[in-house]
């Protein structure tokens, strides 16, 4: 009898925390679910990144990546100048390479670029200046490996493209 009384405690003990845990489960998908954009900033213009760099072209890339970013996030659309609630632009100010570690040979064994880039957002109601930053990351790449610079800047752009969409989430 002993026996049983301990067993069903141990099961209503089991049975609580599952509840418990199922019931915090659903609010963890809504969440993920929701927009963090605010309601009257949702729909986004994104300008061209300019280039200040002798690297052509990357402008072009990174512009792209960031439309991709901003598309991959609930809640926020990528529209014209006319229909925008923010305006967002930027600059790649600054593009460097380093050499990270050279054989025995003194050849390269690993490589990286770093990227800078100077961004602004802009209400597009009234044309003020929200939000300016300065944004710095860097790709790695193995030559031994088949990579180069371009699938570095690819790397560096991802994380900027994050970074400056996190700029748009937070509040102005």
């Amino acid at each position: 009898m002993r026996h049983s009384r301990a067993s069903a405690r141990l099961s209503g003990l089991i049975l609580a925390i599952a509840v418990l845990f199922s019931s915090a489960l659903p609010a963890c998908v809504a969440y993920t679910k929701k927009s963090l954009f605010a309601a009257d900033r949702d729909q986004v213009y994104v300008a061209y990144f300019d280039n200040a760099t002798f690297y052509r072209g990357i402008e072009l890339d990174l512009t792209d990546r960031v439309v991709a970013e901003i598309l991959s996030r609930p809640g926020v659309s990528v529209t014209s100048r006319e229909e925008a609630d923010v305006l967002l632009s930027g600059r790649i100010t600054k593009v460097r390479q380093r050499v990270l570690s050279e054989n025995s040979d003194r050849l390269v064994d690993a490589e990286n670029t770093q990227i800078t880039v100077e961004v602004e957002i802009l209400d597009a109601r009234t044309g003020d200046l929200v939000r300016q930053a300065t944004l710095t990351q860097r790709g790695e790449f193995v030559p031994d490996k088949g990579e180069d610079l371009e699938s570095a800047q690819r790397e560096a752009f991802r994380f900027l493209a994050r970074d400056i969409v996190r700029l748009l989430e937070e509040d102005f």
